[in-house]
Protein backbone atom coordinates (compact mmCIF):
# COMPACT_ATOMS: atom_id res chain seq x y z
CA UNK A 1 0.00 0.00 0.00
CA UNK A 2 1.18 3.19 -0.67
CA UNK A 3 1.17 6.01 1.77
CA UNK A 4 1.34 9.86 1.95
CA UNK A 5 2.01 11.40 5.09
CA UNK A 6 0.55 14.94 4.94
CA UNK A 7 1.41 17.74 7.67
CA UNK A 8 -1.62 20.04 7.92
CA UNK A 9 0.37 22.74 5.07
CA UNK A 10 1.47 20.63 2.33
CA UNK A 11 -0.02 19.12 -0.25
CA UNK A 12 0.81 16.39 -2.00
CA UNK A 13 1.93 16.74 -6.11
CA UNK A 14 -1.18 15.10 -7.74
CA UNK A 15 1.14 12.77 -10.53
CA UNK A 16 1.92 11.02 -6.87
CA UNK A 17 -1.16 10.16 -5.66
CA UNK A 18 -2.72 8.59 -8.45
CA UNK A 19 0.43 7.03 -10.17
CA UNK A 20 1.09 4.75 -8.05
CA UNK A 21 -1.43 1.97 -6.20
CA UNK A 22 -1.90 -1.00 -4.06
CA UNK A 23 -4.33 -3.87 -4.34
CA UNK A 24 -4.72 -3.98 -0.74
CA UNK A 25 -7.63 -2.62 0.09
CA UNK A 26 -10.54 -4.64 1.83
CA UNK A 27 -13.22 -3.67 -0.80
CA UNK A 28 -11.10 -4.93 -3.21
CA UNK A 29 -10.14 -1.67 -4.68
CA UNK A 30 -7.22 0.31 -5.71
CA UNK A 31 -6.13 2.46 -3.10
CA UNK A 32 -5.03 6.00 -4.76
CA UNK A 33 -4.01 7.58 -1.20
CA UNK A 34 -3.84 7.35 2.28
CA UNK A 35 -2.99 9.24 5.31
CA UNK A 36 -4.02 9.49 8.51
CA UNK A 37 -7.50 10.80 8.09
CA UNK A 38 -8.10 10.24 4.43
CA UNK A 39 -8.40 7.32 2.95
CA UNK A 40 -9.92 7.46 -1.19
CA UNK A 41 -10.29 3.76 -3.06
CA UNK A 42 -10.55 3.74 -6.80
CA UNK A 43 -12.55 1.34 -8.78
CA UNK A 44 -12.60 1.12 -12.37
CA UNK A 45 -12.55 -2.37 -13.34
CA UNK A 46 -15.74 -3.07 -15.68
CA UNK A 47 -17.10 -1.63 -18.01
CA UNK A 48 -19.88 0.01 -15.56
CA UNK A 49 -18.70 3.64 -13.38
CA UNK A 50 -15.95 3.76 -11.68
CA UNK A 51 -16.13 4.49 -8.04
CA UNK A 52 -14.60 6.30 -5.81
CA UNK A 53 -14.96 5.44 -1.87
CA UNK A 54 -14.16 8.38 0.35
CA UNK A 55 -13.19 7.78 4.22
CA UNK A 56 -12.14 10.76 6.08
CA UNK A 57 -12.46 14.72 6.39
CA UNK A 58 -12.82 16.01 2.62
CA UNK A 59 -11.40 19.84 3.73
CA UNK A 60 -9.02 22.17 2.10
CA UNK A 61 -6.16 19.89 2.86
CA UNK A 62 -7.49 16.79 1.20
CA UNK A 63 -9.65 18.86 -1.54
CA UNK A 64 -6.41 18.59 -3.61
CA UNK A 65 -6.27 15.16 -3.02
CA UNK A 66 -9.95 14.48 -3.92
CA UNK A 67 -9.32 16.60 -6.91
CA UNK A 68 -6.45 14.36 -8.30
CA UNK A 69 -8.52 11.14 -7.86
CA UNK A 70 -11.48 12.45 -9.11
CA UNK A 71 -9.79 13.85 -12.50
CA UNK A 72 -7.96 10.19 -13.18
CA UNK A 73 -11.87 9.03 -12.53
CA UNK A 74 -13.34 11.03 -15.38
CA UNK A 75 -10.93 9.69 -17.24
CA UNK A 76 -12.35 5.90 -16.98
CA UNK A 77 -14.12 4.99 -20.04
CA UNK A 78 -17.79 4.05 -18.28
CA UNK A 79 -20.64 5.81 -17.78
CA UNK A 80 -20.19 7.68 -15.10
CA UNK A 81 -18.31 8.61 -11.20
CA UNK A 82 -19.75 6.93 -8.40
CA UNK A 83 -18.55 8.46 -4.86
CA UNK A 84 -19.00 6.98 -1.61
CA UNK A 85 -19.34 9.89 1.16
CA UNK A 86 -20.98 7.42 3.67
CA UNK A 87 -18.02 7.70 5.73
CA UNK A 88 -17.23 11.37 5.34
CA UNK A 89 -17.98 13.35 8.59
CA UNK A 90 -16.54 16.65 7.06
CA UNK A 91 -17.66 17.89 4.12
CA UNK A 92 -16.11 20.93 3.32
CA UNK A 93 -16.32 24.00 0.66
CA UNK A 94 -13.07 23.40 -1.47
CA UNK A 95 -14.60 19.68 -2.03
CA UNK A 96 -17.89 21.18 -3.00
CA UNK A 97 -15.94 22.85 -5.39
CA UNK A 98 -14.26 19.80 -6.56
CA UNK A 99 -17.06 18.16 -7.07
CA UNK A 100 -18.59 20.63 -9.03
CA UNK A 101 -15.99 20.94 -11.34
CA UNK A 102 -15.74 17.13 -11.41
CA UNK A 103 -19.79 17.21 -12.26
CA UNK A 104 -19.48 19.51 -15.04
CA UNK A 105 -16.24 18.04 -16.71
CA UNK A 106 -18.44 14.66 -16.85
CA UNK A 107 -21.44 16.52 -17.67
CA UNK A 108 -19.34 17.65 -20.61
CA UNK A 109 -19.04 13.78 -22.14
CA UNK A 110 -23.11 13.25 -21.35
CA UNK A 111 -21.59 11.01 -18.31
CA UNK A 112 -22.65 11.44 -14.81
CA UNK A 113 -21.29 11.75 -11.04
CA UNK A 114 -23.76 10.77 -8.39
CA UNK A 115 -23.08 10.47 -4.85
CA UNK A 116 -23.97 8.37 -1.63
CA UNK A 117 -24.12 10.31 1.05
CA UNK A 118 -25.87 10.54 4.63
CA UNK A 119 -28.72 13.02 5.03
CA UNK A 120 -26.92 15.96 6.42
CA UNK A 121 -24.70 15.74 3.43
CA UNK A 122 -27.62 15.27 1.03
CA UNK A 123 -29.03 18.09 2.52
CA UNK A 124 -25.80 20.54 2.33
CA UNK A 125 -25.67 19.77 -1.31
CA UNK A 126 -29.87 20.53 -1.68
CA UNK A 127 -28.65 23.84 -0.21
CA UNK A 128 -26.33 24.47 -1.96
CA UNK A 129 -27.72 23.21 -5.24
CA UNK A 130 -25.11 20.82 -6.03
CA UNK A 131 -27.65 18.85 -6.35
CA UNK A 132 -28.59 19.86 -9.42
CA UNK A 133 -25.57 19.01 -11.67
CA UNK A 134 -25.01 15.66 -9.22
CA UNK A 135 -27.06 12.96 -8.23
CA UNK A 136 -27.23 12.81 -4.35
CA UNK A 137 -28.84 9.35 -2.96
CA UNK A 138 -29.13 7.49 0.44
CA UNK A 139 -27.09 4.54 -0.88
CA UNK A 140 -24.19 3.34 -2.69
CA UNK A 141 -26.54 0.68 -4.91
CA UNK A 142 -29.05 3.77 -5.81
CA UNK A 143 -25.81 6.14 -6.82
CA UNK A 144 -24.26 3.41 -9.00
CA UNK A 145 -27.95 2.22 -10.77
CA UNK A 146 -28.56 5.64 -11.31
CA UNK A 147 -24.85 6.53 -12.97
CA UNK A 148 -25.83 3.49 -15.25
CA UNK A 149 -28.63 4.28 -16.28
CA UNK A 150 -29.51 8.29 -16.47
CA UNK A 151 -28.41 11.04 -17.88
CA UNK A 152 -26.90 13.51 -15.63
CA UNK A 153 -28.84 16.62 -14.49
CA UNK A 154 -29.65 19.38 -16.31
CA UNK A 155 -26.95 22.14 -15.12
CA UNK A 156 -29.07 24.92 -12.83
CA UNK A 157 -28.95 28.10 -14.00
CA UNK A 158 -26.82 30.67 -12.40
CA UNK A 159 -27.69 32.52 -9.11
CA UNK A 160 -28.73 35.94 -9.28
Amino acid sequence: MTTYPLSSTETPPATSIVDEFADASPRGGNVAHRQADLQILIDETGDGPAMLTVCGNLDIVSAPILAACLHQATHHPGPGVVMDLLDVPFLGCPALAVLTAAATELGRDHRALTVAADEPHRRLLHRTRIDTTIGCYPTVTDAFHAARTAPPPPPSPPFR
